[in-house]
This record gives structure tokens, sequence and C-alpha cells, in this order.
């Protein structure tokens, strides 16, 4: 017969594997879509640059073929994307957090949580938590320096109740994040970087920003900072 621990950890484990399974799959197919969109885009500017004045009319065909091409590239992409957010909608990110040895991902976070965060939860909140691989995209702010540990919570205003107590970490090593798709960390970073934006946040797998001329939008993956600045 198996322990009541022994099963805990037998399905633990089976749920982990198939999470990382699926996101796997979502991530091959993203890449995907990301190729074929910039293959698209390679041909486009070549065709553009070769062009002369004599071939303008059937460039303007082919241009017009490629960008709809495109458009409908980006938006297969766009919606491959919102499914895999939608998908990590229970999910946090703890960066900094390591479980010390001998004690398991779960039963460190559960303390990290109640302890440090103020937020009372218990072994049954969490359905899954292990630490992220290194090998994941990270943000801008140098994260993926930090081990992470990455929990999925049974429910998701559990979840909402942690994330909105992260402030009490201000000043110290340790972050809570939304687990966000690579696009979207993408989409983050490019808004970081970007002189005429503010600041730039998540919540719930959306993106928002702050303009330079103070302007509060949603942003999503593709749309440029000249665009949300002139809409």
């Amino acid at each position: 017969m198996f322990s009541v621990a022994e099963v805990e950890a037998i399905v633990q484990k089976a749920v982990s594997v198939a999470v990382n399974d699926i996101r796997e799959l979502v991530n091959v197919k993203l890449q995907e879509y990301e190729a074929k969109l910039y293959e698209f885009e390679d041909r486009l500017n070549k065709i553009e640059q070769c062009c002369s004045a004599d071939g303008r009319s059937q460039s303007k065909e082919l241009t017009a073929e490629l960008q709809a091409a495109r458009s409908e590239s980006r938006e297969s992409l766009l919606l491959s994307n919102d499914n895999e957010q939608y998908s990590r909608r229970n999910n946090l990110r703890i960066c900094g957090l390591k479980p010390p040895e001998g004690e398991d991902c779960r039963t460190s976070a559960v303390k990290f949580i109640t302890n440090v965060l103020r937020v009372t939860v218990n072994d049954v909140d969490i359905e899954v938590a292990h630490m992220a691989s290194n090998t994941s995209l990270a943000s801008s702010s140098g994260q993926q320096r930090r081990p992470t540990m990455l929990i999925r919570f049974c429910r998701k205003d559990k979840r909402d109740e942690v994330i909105r107590s992260r402030r009490i970490l201000k000043g110290t090593r340790y972050a809570v994040t939304e687990d966000l798709t690579t696009l979207n960390i993408k989409t983050m970073n490019r808004l970081r970087n970007d002189e005429n934006v503010r600041s730039a946040w998540s919540w719930n797998g959306k993106i928002f920003a702050t303009l330079s001329n103070f302007k509060k939008v949603t942003v999503r993956p593709f749309q440029t900072v000249s665009e949300l600045l002139n809409s």
C-alpha cells in the first residue's frame, strides 16, 4: 500500500510532467509561427529592395499578398499566445526563492507565502511547485540570474491574493511575477527599453503601460509604441 505522502508525490510529479509537456508543445508552435512570420517579412523586404520602376505593379500585388500572409500569421500567433497565457492563469513565479536541501518546493512555497507574504495558504492550495528552467526567457530586470520557483495554485483567487501582497517584497532579493509567455515577456522588455514608455506591467496575463504623455494603454504583442501614442 502507498502512503498518502507517496500518492501525493506521484500525483504532483505526474501533473508537473503533464504541464511541462503542454508548455513545450505550445512553445514549439509559437516558435513555428514566429519563424514563419520572420520568413514573410524577409521576403517582403527583399522584394521592396529589388523592385524597379517598371515592376512596381507586380511588386504591389506581391507586397499585398505577403502583407496579407503576414497579418494572418500574426493573428494565428496572437491566438496561440492568448491560449497559452490563459493556461497559466493560476501560475506565479517567485524569483529568488529556492528550497533548502531536503525540503520540497511545495513546502518551501507554503512557508514563504505564509511567513513572508503574510497570506494564509496550505498544501491543498498549491497544485504543483517546482524550480523553473534556467533556459526560459526572463525579463530585462535580470531575474534569469536568480533561482525562480514556479507555483501553480488550485484556485485563481488565492493566486491573486498572493500577487497583491508582493509590495511587501520591495527592497528585498525576492520578487513575485506572473508566469508570462515568451511572446509577452518580449513585449514587456520592448516597452521597458523604450524611452517613450514611463512604466509597464502585467495583470491577469495582459500587458499595460503608461506612456510618456501619461496615457495608460493596454498593449498587444507587435503593437508599436508610436501606434499607441497616436491612437
